[in-house]
């Protein structure tokens, strides 16, 4: 198990927390604070700068260089996490809780800038924003309080403004009703002005100040340090002495807890109107309340549990330290959600490891069964050009077969001259004495010898070449050694033992098409000039 870091964003002061374990008593935690105060060269010191976060207008350095107030504010909280991690391990989560009245534009714009700054350190960790009051109620569920659950108004009272939040816890889980309130009118900030103001009054009594001094002004800024230190000491004590130091004089100012309380009086008591105005916001009334939780600085004030108590009538939480009690809780939100990720980090099952090979494994083929399937597929490939070959001379006799027998056309007067307008296709496989089948002669008189299908057994089959276009020449007898086309009555029989026999089949051929020459025309010249008689003769008349 390892302990979460939670951080607390406030207006003057980043706290840091980190978690107990089981196991460690709760004085255990670890806290660092540090001023929210950033200076990035010796002449660019900024402050303010968490009330500009997500704000578009950004801060100048002295060389007029822009900052946002998300990137100051991450450059702090990186540098805080740091300290407070100097003696611990760098945990695996880290909250950070951020004021509830935070938009969520604001909210994603630090989130954005932490994640580029921890890249930018080289410190990668998982960052989840929370609010205020969540982180409060967390604290609150942790510390042993046994009535977390139920309504909850957390007054969250800072340097610099008051924020007022209701919340529901329901089985562990808390959510924020209604809308959170903020003000910046009441804050520690103004009480320190108050009781400042009114040592200044107790002191000009017997002292002039002469403001034009500038020995004054710095005489000025330590006597507000004191009056903050006063306050502080009165919350626990019933007096003290501040030591006032101004040009002209110094004196030691004693001040007792019921003067503070009339200073602040007016300002607590606008505080309790923002109260009211909070559970209006959330729908409820102060009997629905189980409690309020008193953080912040300025809460430990003995007076604001006085005022809110008879004011709503419920019970006053306050922390020991109001001021971490925020950091405090998103540091145990930080813890519960490192051990939820390691549990089911260890709950998956683990890969089995397979054994890397030293040297790679060469797959190595077999010469036998490779020449094998060459073999097969060679012969595959013949089977296959065979089978073409018998389909194509089937096809062929049967287109062969199945020419009618048509008289060839003749012009002389003997019937036994054949014309050579036309041409004559023999059969072998007719029986002896079969009359040969005669194709149509074309219209331009050329002849042409077509070839039917080879008979079973022949090597060849010839093509006739056609004759002169227009000469009306028959064509050429076509030279074969075919025994078919050799004895034109020979036996069928015969042709059919050599089909038997095995005799190779050939692709038959396809006679060459010749595009026949036509003739030039040529036109007729005509002179360029048409020379007419210069005198053209009389005849005479009678």
């Amino acid at each position: 198990m390892e302990a979460g870091l939670g951080i607390g964003i406030g207006s003057t002061t980043l706290v840091a927390v980190v978690d107990k374990l089981d196991d460690a008593p709760a004085s255990s935690r670890r806290t660092v604070r540090s001023d929210s105060v950033v200076q990035l060269d010796p002449s660019s010191v900024f402050t303010d700068f968490v009330e500009r976060v997500g704000d578009p207008v950004p801060l100048f350095s002295a060389d007029g260089t822009p900052h946002r107030g998300e990137d100051l504010t991450a450059v702090a909280i990186t540098t805080l996490m740091r300290d407070a991690l100097a003696d611990h391990d760098q945990p695996s989560h880290v909250v950070i809780a951020h004021p509830a009245w935070w938009s969520r534009h604001a909210v994603s714009a630090l989130e954005n800038a932490l994640s580029a700054r921890m890249i930018h350190d080289a410190t990668p960790v998982d960052t989840t924003l929370v609010a205020e009051p969540i982180a409060v109620v967390d604290w609150l569920r942790t510390s042993g309080h046994p009535d977390s659950e139920g309504l909850t108004v957390v007054f969250d009272l800072g340097a610099r403004s008051l924020d007022v939040t209701a919340v529901t816890t329901t089985g562990g889980n808390t959510t924020i009703v209604g809308k959170p309130l903020h003000s910046d009118d009441i804050g520690g900030d103004e009480f320190d002005q108050l009781v400042t103001m009114h040592l200044l009054t107790e002191f000009d009594r017997d002292t002039h100040i002469d403001t034009s001094v500038p020995e004054t002004l710095e005489a000025l800024t330590a006597l507000r340090v004191h009056a903050r230190e006063a306050k502080e000491a009165l919350s626990f004590d019933t007096e003290t002495v501040v030591h006032v130091d101004l040009p002209g004089g110094s004196h030691n100012l004693r001040l007792v807890r019921s003067e503070l309380e009339d200073l602040l009086r007016p300002a607590i008591t606008r505080s309790v109107a923002l109260v009211h105005e909070a559970m209006r916001s959330a729908g409820v009334e102060s009997n629905d309340v189980s409690h309020v939780v008193l953080a912040g600085g300025s809460s430990s004030i003995p007076l604001v549990a006085e005022l809110l108590s008879s004011e709503l009538r419920v019970p006053m939480i306050a922390a020991p330290d109001p001021r971490s009690c925020a950091a405090a809780g998103a540091a145990t939100r930080a813890t519960a959600i490192g051990n939820t990720a390691a549990a089911v980090e260890h709950s998956q099952p683990k890969p089995i490891p397979v054994p890397a090979f030293s040297t790679p494994i060469v797959v190595t083929s077999d010469p036998e069964a490779t020449s094998a399937a060459r073999r097969s597929s060679r012969v595959g490939i013949v089977a296959a050009v065979v089978g073409a070959c018998a389909i194509l001379a089937a096809g062929g006799l049967g287109i062969g077969t199945a020419v009618d027998k048509i008289k060839p056309a003749s012009s002389s007067a003997d019937p036994s001259i054949e014309s050579p307008t036309s041409a004559t296709v023999s059969n072998p496989s007719a029986p002896s004495g079969s009359e040969p089948v005669a194709d149509a002669a074309p219209s331009t008189g050329a002849a042409v010898a077509v070839t039917g299908s080879p008979a079973p057994g022949t090597r060849s089959v010839g093509v006739a070449t056609t004759g002169a276009a227009g000469t009306g020449a028959p064509a050429a007898p076509v030279a074969t050694d075919s025994p078919a086309a050799a004895q034109p009555n020979s036996d069928p029989t015969t042709a059919q033992q050599n089909v038997d026999s095995g005799s190779p089949f050939q692709i038959p051929q396809v006679p060459a098409f010749e595009v026949p020459e036509l003739p030039v025309v040529v036109a007729p010249q005509f002179p360029d000039q048409l020379t007419l008689p210069t005198a053209i003769p009389r005849f005479p008349v009678g």
